[in-house]
């Protein structure tokens, strides 16, 4: 009974941090990852030129990047989708993914010391993910997962609030 109580635990933890993960990315990244209610489809579209903070093409995300951190969400949603399955190979292939990327040059948005801190720590958070991963270990994956995310959302954080502020983005 314990560990189906610690089982429960863990698996709320981990709900809770892909929803904080899932909300991130939409907002930081530009794009909703619900399906758009009945306002949103009849809302009258503005024009690229009217919106908001898009009055210049050259304030609008790179779409590169953004494909790019679409990628690293779908990775993301595979590890949970494995981790809430007990799916441990979707959990491998997801951190196989990410780590792929890592090593990709859209990667590295800054070579400022603290971002290339937070990478290597998601690296090695990846890292550990895969370990527990392959040892069968799924409380150990799902917490390896929760400090995967952690590791994203610091990183992200440092990123909009010093690397883009920095930059006049």
């Amino acid at each position: 009974m314990r560990s189906f109580s610690r089982t429960a635990k863990l698996s709320s933890v981990v709900a809770v941090v892909a929803m904080v993960l899932a909300v991130f990315f939409s907002q930081s990244v530009g794009f909703s990852l619900s399906s758009a209610s009945q306002d949103e489809k009849n809302a009258v579209k503005v024009p690229p030129a009217q919106d908001k903070g898009s009055a210049d093409k050259k304030d609008d995300p790179d779409p590169g990047l953004k494909k790019f951190m679409r990628q690293k969400l779908q990775a993301s949603n595979q590890i949970l989708e494995g981790l809430c399955t007990e799916d441990l190979q979707m959990v491998t292939e997801g951190s196989d993914t990410l780590m792929k990327m890592s090593g990709e040059e859209k990667w590295r948005v800054s070579n400022d010391i603290m971002y290339r801190r937070y990478s290597t720590e998601f690296i090695h958070a990846v890292e550990e993910l895969q370990k527990e991963a392959e040892d069968n270990d799924m409380n150990g994956t799902s917490l390896a997962w929760v400090n995967v995310t952690m590791k994203c959302l610091k990183c992200h954080e440092w990123v909009r609030n010093t690397v883009l502020v920095d930059s006049g983005k």
